[in-house]
Formats: C-alpha cells, sequence, structure tokens
C-alpha cells in the first residue's frame, strides 16, 4: 500500500481531466493509471472513472478483481449516484469507479444519462479525477472529453496512432464549437457555415472560423473567446527513437497551422519493458517498479502539467 503525507486541500471542488487516445493500444489507461497513483502518494484525494463502457478494464491495472458495482448500477436503478458506487482500492487517497459490465446498449448512452453522469462527476469529493475514456470518436467519448477541465490525449509515434489523434482532435474541436454556438443562441448566423463545411468547401476548424468572421466579425470573437477553453495536451508514449522526440511540437504545430487549435505538449514517455512485466503481473507499475524510466517519465509529465 502506497502512504503519503496529507496536504493541505485548497479546493472541494475537484479538477477533471479527461484522457483520449484516438486509438486503441496506445497505453493510455496505463498512463492514466500512473498519473493517478503518483498524484495519490503525495497526498491528493484522487479517483479514477472508467468510461470505456464497451471494454472497461480499469480495475486490472490496480491489481483488483473484477468490481461488482458498475457505472451499470446507475441506469438499472435510478436511485442510485456515483459516490454509491465509488470503490476503495487498495492505495491511500486513489478511488475507482469502474467501468459498465455487459448491459445491453450501454456502450450508447443516451443524451439524459450521459447528462446525469456528467453532472454526477463535477460534484464528487475530490481534487482529481481522471476520466480514462474509450478508443475512437464517438458522441459519448467527445463529449466526455470537452466537459472535462483539461483533456489530455495519448499517441505513440506511429502514422495511424497520430492520423487517429489528429482526426479525434478535429471532431472534438466541432463537437465544442457546436455546443458554444448553442450556448450563445448565434446557431442561425452559423448554419450556412456549417453547410459549406459538410459540402467540403470548409475543410478546417480555422477555414470555419475565417468563414464566420467574414460574416460576423463580433460574433465570431464571442465564439473565439468561448473556444478558447479548448486547449488539450499532447503525451507521446512509447518513445523509442531520438528523431521521435519532436513529434510532439511538430504535432502541435501541425495541429495550430491547420485546426486553430493550441496543443500543450505534456512530455514524451520511453517506452519501458518493466511496464509490460508489471500489466502481466497485474500490478501498477508505481508499486513494482518506482524508479522505473516509465515512472521518472511520468512524473516530469506530472510536475509539467502543474498538477
Amino acid at each position: 500500500m502506497i502512504m503519503s503525507a496529507p496536504v493541505e486541500k485548497k479546493s472541494v471542488k475537484p479538477v477533471v481531466w479527461a484522457v483520449a487516445g484516438g486509438k486503441g493500444g496506445v497505453g493510455k489507461s496505463v498512463l492514466t493509471t500512473g498519473i493517478a497513483m503518483i498524484l495519490a502518494s503525495q497526498g491528493h484525494r484522487c479517483i479514477l472513472m472508467d468510461a470505456d463502457l464497451g471494454g472497461a478494464n480499469l480495475h486490472t491495472f490496480l491489481g483488483m478483481s473484477p468490481p461488482k458495482k458498475t457505472i451499470s448500477d446507475l441506469f438499472s436503478d435510478p436511485a442510485k449516484n456515483l459516490q454509491n458506487i465509488l470503490l476503495t482500492t487498495p492505495f491511500v487517497n486513489l478511488s475507482l469507479i469502474s467501468g459498465a459490465r455487459a448491459m445491453l446498449n450501454i456502450a450508447n448512452l443516451k443524451y439524459l444519462q450521459k447528462e446525469k453522469l456528467i453532472r454526477q462527476i463535477f460534484s464528487l469529493k475530490a481534487d482529481f479525477i481522471f476520466i480514462d475514456l474509450g478508443a475512437g470518436s464517438t458522441f459519448n467519448v467527445l463529449d466526455f472529453f470537452i466537459a472535462a477541465h483539461h483533456g489530455l490525449i495519448v499517441i505513440t509515434p506511429t502514422p495511424t496512432s497520430i492520423e487517429n489523434a489528429y482526426h479525434f482532435l478535429r471532431a472534438a474541436y466541432f463537437r465544442k464549437l457546436r455546443q458554444v454556438i448553442r450556448e450563445l443562441q448565434v446557431s442561425s448566423l452559423v448554419d450556412s457555415a456549417f453547410a459549406e463545411k459538410d459540402k467540403n468547401r470548409i475543410r478546417s476548424p480555422r477555414e470555419l472560423m475565417n468563414n464566420l468572421r467574414h460574416r460576423d466579425r463580433t460574433t465570431c470573437e464571442l465564439i473565439d473567446r468561448a473556444m478558447m477553453s479548448f486547449s488539450p495536451c499532447l503525451i507521446v508514449n512509447q518513445v523509442q527513437r531520438k528523431e521521435d522526440n519532436n513529434l510532439g511540437q511538430e504535432i502541435a504545430v501541425a495541429c495550430k497551422d491547420f485546426l486553430g487549435i493550441n496543443i500543450t505538449v505534456a512530455g514524451d514517455v520511453r517506452t519501458d519493458e518493466e511496464v509490460l512485466i508489471s500489466l502481466k503481473s497485474r500490478q501498477p507499475v508505481l508499486t513494482m517498479f518506482p524508479k522505473s524510466t516509465f515512472i521518472k517519465d511520468v512524473r516530469l509529465i506530472v510536475k509539467k502539467l502543474g498538477m
């Protein structure tokens, strides 16, 4: 069990991070677990939430058996809330909300179910909440990502991972933009602009905003200010070659140029065989190999992100 000294609590409201991967197999879950465990070991109250509703397995990364209480219970019994299914883990200051058991259509939440779940996440008592999202760019994944205070996307130095991350960020931006438009009640102004987007005459968020700016500069400035909160962070995982050390910055520049999205590069995580050993042993990397390359890199990321 990892012990920690208590830290002064500055706020009762949690800081919510949503972690996405664009595609599976990029190491998103092991990184999310590592970040949360490091913060918990420093005395911060942390909650891990497994939001991969089609294939939840975050408990495995904590060395836990399949939980009896999961998000499925939330929808089978409307009287229950997230606090009712919050699980104690073997680690001090770290709790778990397990993903769904096999349940018809649970991977495709209805709108009201999703809104209820998001509201309850922000009402939990914690310092940090980490939502481990499923792969892909479904509406569920995108909505959790843009609802969080901070979005974190994990990639590997492979063409498929980079391409999927680009498509994910583009989809998340447009999803966030539609939300902002509804909140500002300017749908009529941008309907025609989105129509041009759908006809492939507008290919990127930057082109869409330029189109809107020509139509109504004042409204576009309001949208710009509201969209400033969409500034995801990026981790490049499983780095092996020196030439991949600049990949994060290259992607950040490309996202700025082609999407108009500001990306914060949180850092690189080098390939480490001890990660695979810990996974096969069903134990967290931090407990088995606290001085591993993986943990050293994750600690630097936690520090850089100011968690």
